[in-house]
């Protein structure tokens, strides 16, 4: 890759740990204090004006402490750092695919009407997303790994793999088979 002055930007950005050190310290701050502000775990203040009225506060300075604090712990672990990188940076690529898709199915709207997106298109992409965060979570912990060595292992050794080809006849036979139950109406009294 060819060195312009950008990409020295970056790197220089990077060698000043703005990567490493300040970003992953403005998320974690960030969402913990809008987490401890809404939920107001830490209590509130209530103060009184001069007419005597009662105003009530969250404790923004418990709060910012807290969150201050718990970031730079974060911040001191490179683990946390390399895992919250990975996580974000695995996340966006999820959100791209997302707008992606809206994009896509963007350019066969007339234009005519508003366009709204069906709820089973929300429900399907809500399954997928919690799918990839999840699958995105436990590669980042290195947890993936050891379920795949452990179904690569197991793929071969016969019981295992008679249980779940089992399994997946039975998932299958149930699948086929299931009927919903009929929605009972109840009759309105006059």
């Amino acid at each position: 890759m060819a060195a312009t002055l950008l990409s020295g930007s970056v790197d220089f950005l990077a060698s000043l740990g703005v990567y490493d050190v300040v970003l992953p310290f403005l998320l974690v701050f960030t969402l913990l204090f809008a987490f401890l502000e809404k939920t107001k775990i830490l209590g509130l203040e209530v103060l009184k004006d001069k007419n005597g009225k009662e105003h009530t506060f969250t404790r923004k300075n418990l709060n910012s402490m807290v969150a201050f604090t718990v970031s730079f712990f974060v911040i001191a672990s490179s683990q946390l750092v390399r895992i919250i990188s990975e996580i974000m940076a695995n996340v966006v690529i999820l959100i791209v695919l997302g707008v992606s898709y809206l994009l896509a199915t963007g350019v066969f709207h007339t234009g005519q009407e508003e366009y709204k997106v069906s709820t089973w298109e929300k429900t399907t992409f809500s399954i997928i997303s919690l799918v990839g965060i999840i699958f995105i979570v436990l590669n980042a912990l290195g947890w993936l790994d050891i379920f795949y060595k452990f179904l690569n292992r197991a793929w071969y050794d016969a019981n295992i793999a008679s249980a779940l080809m089992v399994l997946v006849f039975v998932g299958f036979m149930v699948w086929i088979t299931w009927t919903p139950a009929p929605k009972v109406e109840e009759k309105k009294g006059d």
